[in-house]
C-alpha cells in the first residue's frame, strides 16, 4: 500500500474511537477515513461529519464487507477486541486494536492463528509505551546505560467506580474479574525495556474487598492486585493495578533497576522523576570510590530526570511533540497511530505486533488463575508456539490415567481436622455451582448443563468436603462414567474444586483420592482425568497421588515436558 492512501474504518467512533482524528489528520497523504461504525446510531451522522467519512455503519461486519476500508481501528469494549480483529484479519484488512488484545486464553490463541493466516498488519495500540519518559528510558537501555536489567515496577492507579456506571462493560471485564485484568499500561513499557524477554510465569495476590458498586454489589476485583512476573532473562517485575480504592488519581508509575543505573518516576506532589546512571556519577558509584582501604565510600546521588531528557529523546519523538501535546495519554494516542500507518504502508514492522501484544496481555489473564489459586506461580504460554500445526491439539486437554499397577492400591483419603467428607445433597446445588464458577468452571452456572453433568455421576460418586465450624463447602469432586473418543471405556475423576479460603490444607488431594477410591471400589479397571496445562497446583497433586500422563496425540509429549519444567 506504499503508493496509496489507506482507507480507514473506525469502529467505536462515538466513544474511544473518537480519539484518533488528529493523528489521522496529520497524515493526509497516507490515510483517509473511509468509514465510521458504531452501534450508537444517533451519533453516527455527527461522527461521520466530524471525521469527513463518506460511509457510516452500525454493523461492523457489514463495514468490513463493504469494500470501502483497507484497515480498521478498534475502539470498542474489551470483549469485542479479539472477535472484531479476527473478523478483519480473515478478510486481509489490517487492524489497530485498543488494549487488551483479548479477554481469554482461547480467543488470544484464535487471534494469533488469524494473524498467521492473514496478509494484513496487526498492531495493539498500547499508548503508555509512547509516554515521553518511557521512550527515553527505552533509548537509554538500548544504549547500554542501565547495564543488565533485573528488576522493574509498573503501577496503574485509576479509580473506576464512577466510570463503571458510564461504560458498563468495565463493570464486568475490568472490575468484575479478579486479578490484574488490565495489565498492559503497566507492563507494556517494561517489556520494551527488557527487549527480547517475556514473562514466563506469574504469581498474583490481592488486598481484599472494601468497596461496593452503585447497586451495593460486591466487586469481584480486589482493591489492589499485585502481579509478580518472572522474566525469561531471570529478572523480576512487579505490577500493581488498583481501580477501586478511594484515593486521588495517580495514573501510572514506573521503576527500573539495572547493574549500572536505576530510574524511579514521581509518585507525589513534591517528587520529581529521578535517575542514577553510573557513568554520570562523579564518583563513579560507591564501589568505584574505594581504590584502597583508606578512603570512605562516596554515596551515589539522584539526578532530576528532566535535566537529561533532551539528550536521549529521539528525533522522531521531538518532531511530533507539538501535535502530541493535543493528543490523549501524554501524546501516546498520536504516536501509536503514526506507527500503525507506517506499518500498514510497509515502512517498518508493527512495533506492537501480535506476539508483543500477547506478551503484554497473557500475563494478566494468567494472573486471574493465580489469584484464584492463592498466589500459585503459573506458567504463561508463549504465543510463538501457537501455530497452525499445534492448533489441532491446542484445544485438547491434558489426560492422566490411574496406572494398572495401582489398581489394587487405592490412595489414602486424608481429610484434615476441622473438615468432614460427605456425599453431595440437593441442598448443596447453589453453593457448589458458586464454588465451581469461582474456580473457573462457568458451565455450572447453567441449570441445563449442571443437570447433564449430574446424569453421568456414578452412584455415591459426588464428594463434598465441608468446613465443620462454618458449614461452608470447601472442596468437591465427582466420579463420572464418561467415555470419550480418546478413552472410550474409562471412568473419570472430574470437576475438582477447592475454595481459595481453604487451600493449602490438602483438600483437593483428599477429595480426588475419595473419587479415585470410589471408582476402584465399583470395579472400574481404568480411571482417567482431564485438566489444563496451566493448572499446575492440580497437576502436581495428581502426579504425587500416582496418576500418570497420557500422550494420546501428537504434541502431547512436548506439552507435558513444558508442564513438568514449570511445576514448583
Amino acid at each position: 500500500m506504499s503508493n496509496q492512501r489507506i482507507r480507514l474504518g473506525i469502529v467505536g467512533v462515538c466513544g474511544r474511537g473518537a480519539c484518533y482524528k488528529d493523528a489521522c489528520d496529520s497524515r493526509p497523504d497516507d490515510i483517509v477515513i473511509g468509514a465510521v461504525c458504531d452501534i450508537n446510531v444517533d451519533g453516527l451522522a455527527d461522527a461521520a461529519q466530524r471525521y469527513g467519512a463518506e460511509h457510516q455503519f452500525s454493523d461492523f461486519e457489514t463495514m468490513l464487507d463493504s469494500g470501502c476500508v483497507d484497515a480498521v481501528m478498534i475502539g470498542t469494549p474489551m470483549p469485542l477486541h479479539a472477535p472484531q480483529a479476527i473478523a478483519a484479519l480473515d478478510r486481509d484488512i489490517s487492524v489497530f486494536s485498543e488494549v487488551t488484545a483479548g479477554v481469554s486464553i482461547n480467543e488470544c490463541r484464535d487471534l494469533v492463528l488469524a494473524c498467521d493466516r492473514s496478509s494484513a498488519v496487526y498492531m495493539m495500540g498500547e499508548n503508555f509505551t509512547y509516554l515521553r519518559n518511557n521512550v527515553v528510558i527505552r533509548e537509554m537501555v538500548r544504549a547500554g546505560l542501565f547495564g543488565e536489567l533485573y528488576y522493574a515496577e509498573g503501577e496503574y492507579l485509576h479509580e473506576l467506580k464512577g466510570l463503571n456506571e458510564l461504560t458498563k462493560w468495565r463493570r464486568r471485564w475490568q472490575t468484575g474479574v479478579n486479578g490484574v485484568t488490565y495489565p498492559t499500561h503497566s507492563l507494556g513499557p517494561i517489556l520494551q525495556w527488557f527487549d527480547g524477554q517475556r514473562v514466563t510465569s506469574v504469581s498474583c495476590a490481592g488486598s481484599g474487598h472494601h468497596y461496593r458498586d452503585a447497586r451495593d454489589d460486591a466487586y469481584e476485583h480486589e482493591d489492589t492486585c499485585l502481579m509478580l512476573c518472572r522474566m525469561s532473562g531471570g529478572g523480576l517485575v512487579k505490577i500493581r493495578v488498583d481501580m477501586l480504592s478511594e484515593r486521588p488519581h495517580n495514573m501510572a508509575g514506573y521503576a527500573l533497576q539495572g547493574t549500572m543505573g536505576c530510574y524511579e518516576s514521581a509518585r507525589g506532589l513534591d517528587e520529581s522523576d529521578k535517575i542514577w546512571l553510573r557513568h554520570r556519577d562523579p564518583a563513579g558509584g560507591t564501589m568505584a570510590a574505594l581504590p584502597d582501604d583508606k578512603r570512605e565510600p562516596t554515596a551515589s546521588e539522584w539526578e532530576r530526570f528532566d535535566t537529561i531528557v533532551d539528550d536521549y529523546l529521539p528525533d522522531w519523538y521531538k518532531a511530533g511533540m507539538a501535535l502530541a501535546a493535543k493528543a490523549g495519554h501524554g501524546g501516546g494516542d498520536l504516536y501509536t497511530v503514526l506507527d500503525f500507518i507506517d506499518a500498514v504502508h510497509g515502512r517498518r514492522p508493527s512495533p506492537i505486533g501480535i506476539h508483543e501484544a500477547m506478551d503484554m496481555t497473557l500475563p494478566g489473564l494468567i494472573s486471574q488463575q493465580s489469584i484464584q489459586q492463592d498466589g500459585q506461580w503459573i506458567a504463561v504460554p508463549d504465543s510463538r508456539n501457537w501455530t497452525a500445526e499445534t492448533a489441532e491439539t491446542a484445544g485438547q486437554q491434558l489426560i492422566m490415567a490411574w496406572p494398572e499397577n495401582l489398581r489394587n492400591d487405592p490412595p489414602e483419603v486424608n481429610v484434615p481436622a476441622g473438615y468432614r467428607l460427605r456425599q453431595y445433597r440437593p441442598a448443596d446445588r447453589e453453593a457448589h455451582s458458586a464454588l465451581a464458577v469461582l474456580c473457573g468452571f462457568d458451565i455450572w452456572q447453567s441449570p441445563e448443563a449442571a443437570e447433564a453433568m449430574m446424569a453421568i455421576v456414578v452412584p455415591g460418586g459426588f464428594f463434598i468436603i465441608e468446613h465443620e465450624s462454618s458449614g461452608d463447602l470447601a472442596a468437591a469432586a465427582v466420579a463420572n462414567h464418561n467415555p470419550s473418543p480418546q478413552v472410550p471405556v474409562l471412568a473419570e475423576l472430574g470437576w475438582v474444586v477447592a475454595h481459595p479460603d481453604h487451600r493449602g490444607k490438602g483438600l483437593g488431594r483428599a477429595v480426588s483420592a475419595a473419587v479415585t477410591c470410589r471408582l476402584l471400589d465399583i470395579g472400574y479397571d481404568s480411571i482417567y482425568l482431564r485438566t489444563d496445562d496451566h493448572r499446575l497446583a492440580a497437576l502436581k497433586i495428581y502426579l504425587v497421588m500416582g496418576y500418570e500422563p497420557s500422550c494420546y496425540a501428537d504434541g502431547m509429549a512436548e506439552r507435558w515436558a513444558r508442564v513438568r519444567s514449570a511445576l514448583p
